[in-house]
């Protein structure tokens, strides 16, 4: 089961109370979901953790920004002890912050600037915006999907690497290490869904174990109640066909990950992927085996040089032989009974 994948579009503009910007701004998100993209229109947020869990977490994670700035208070200027008026507006103090934070985080970009605001305010004046004027604002939300259409915006791509797997997402081996020993593998496709980035330095760990049931068996043998989560120091996993411990993953390109493994002669026993060309210390081996019959939930993550971490948590139960094997994500079986 593949995950929809949808860019998403940060809108910044101006939600004064009284005004139309608001409808305006939802008028804009709508149009962009019909073309497929996820947009998020920013709120004002009047507390730092507000601002930090909401606004600079959404734009660390938008891979498209859009800048609107509306007309707010007139301009004067002071000469000779009298004012004057400029005929311009100020814009928006919110946008602006968050156009400043889109530009440090080089975020692809389309600025929108209502007729009569100040040219070259704020942050504007240390970039090249190309700000694109207009006057109606009602017109404004299929101005801003022709000029979507017009750059080229691709909504089917994401700047980040997927976790995922479905059932036929398995092999299995005549040798194991170089020695005869029938066994299965079962992997985690590693998705790089950016559209021309290269993920560099991927290197995967198993980030906990949580046992959801567990034979009465297992339980007097390793000391541990169904609810527990089994911790596991760190270890890097192997991924499929090669020893190294880290990889590339091009865009729109995947790799997979020697998620775990189950030898033909023991169809109850699952050995989690650590690399064996690192490992040189064999409590790791006994810490990294599940003895079924359980039922458990693995969180897997993978690290990159230049994505964020990505993560994922699958289910797995394990029965008497290999056919009573399920291994899914969570989102595809909603967890394995």
């Amino acid at each position: 089961m593949e995950k929809e994948i949808r860019a998403r579009v940060f809108i910044s503009c101006g939600q004064a109370k009284g005004t139309d910007e608001v409808e305006i701004a939802d008028k804009i998100a709508e149009k962009l979901h019909d073309m497929g993209f996820d947009p998020y229109v920013a709120i004002t947020e009047h507390s730092l953790r507000g601002v930090k869990e909401n606004i600079f977490a959404r734009l660390s994670e938008s891979e498209y920004f859009i800048f609107i700035d509306f007309k707010r208070e007139r301009l004067f200027t002071l000469d000779k002890g009298s004012f004057s008026d400029t005929g311009k507006y100020r814009g928006s103090l919110f946008s602006h912050q968050e156009l400043a934070i889109a530009t440090f985080l080089d975020i692809e970009a389309l600025s929108f600037r209502e007729k009569d605001v100040k040219e070259d305010d704020g942050i504007l004046k240390f970039i090249q915006a190309n700000c694109i004027e207009f006057t109606d604002r009602h017109l404004l939300p299929d101005v801003v999907a022709e000029k979507v259409r017009e750059r080229g915006w691709n909504p089917n791509w994401r700047n980040e690497l997927l976790l995922e797997r479905d059932g036929e997402d398995f092999q299995d081996v005549r040798y194991v290490g170089g020695k005869e020993r029938p066994a299965r593998f079962y992997h985690i496709r590693v998705k790089n869904i950016h559209e021309d980035r290269i993920a560099r330095d991927c290197v995967a760990y198993l980030e906990g174990i949580k046992i959801i049931k567990l034979s009465r068996v297992e339980q007097r043998l390793q000391n541990i109640l169904a609810g527990e989560t089994k911790s596991v120091e760190l270890v890097e996993f192997k991924w499929k066909g090669v020893n190294t411990p880290r990889v590339a993953i091009p865009p729109k390109e995947f790799r997979y990950l020697d998620a775990l493994h189950i030898y033909y002669d023991s169809q109850n026993t699952v050995h989690l992927g650590i690399n064996p060309f690192l490992v040189d210390f064999s409590g790791y081996y006994e810490l990294y085996t599940l003895r079924g019959t359980g039922t458990f939930e693995l969180t897997y993550v993978v690290f990159s040089e230049n994505f964020s971490p990505a993560r994922a948590t699958f289910g797995l139960h394990i029965g008497n032989q290999l056919a009573d094997i399920q291994f899914y994500t969570k989102e595809q079986c909603g967890g394995v009974a």
